[in-house]
């Protein structure tokens, strides 16, 4: 699957911008959802937080994919944050855990983006 860019070391990071989803990601929000995060991509890197997501999709994984293709030809680093059981069970089924970097909370998400050397705003200061 080519959405990654071997160059991500080089993208443009001037902060991290939280986007947070909820409730369900199906055919009927996936769209919506996209357009959030392709909005806050044209900022800055994006954590996506999945916590109070209750159902997601095939729609919802492949609007996921799409956001980090946009992401990427941005040149801007995609995080999903908190993912649910349901949704951790779907990316391990469809080997999509090494295409979407993906980690527990938005705390260890921000943590491993700037551990990697990538600017990030200061914890409080998240937008």
């Amino acid at each position: 699957m080519a959405v990654l860019d071997t160059e991500q070391d080089q993208f443009l990071c001037d902060g991290i911008t939280v986007v947070v989803l909820g409730g369900e990601i199906d055919i009927a929000t996936a769209e919506r959802a996209l357009a959030r995060i392709t909005a806050a991509t044209a900022d800055s890197c994006v954590v996506v937080d999945l916590s109070a997501v209750e159902f997601i999709d095939a729609s919802g994984v492949n609007m996921l994919v799409r956001a980090l293709r946009g992401a990427t030809r941005v040149r801007r680093h995609l995080l999903l944050a908190g993912p649910t059981r349901q949704l951790s069970r779907i990316l391990d089924v469809l080997g999509l855990r090494d295409v979407l970097a993906t980690h527990d909370d938005i705390a260890a998400a921000t943590a491993a983006h700037t551990a990697t050397g990538h600017r990030a705003t200061p914890p409080g200061a998240l937008r």
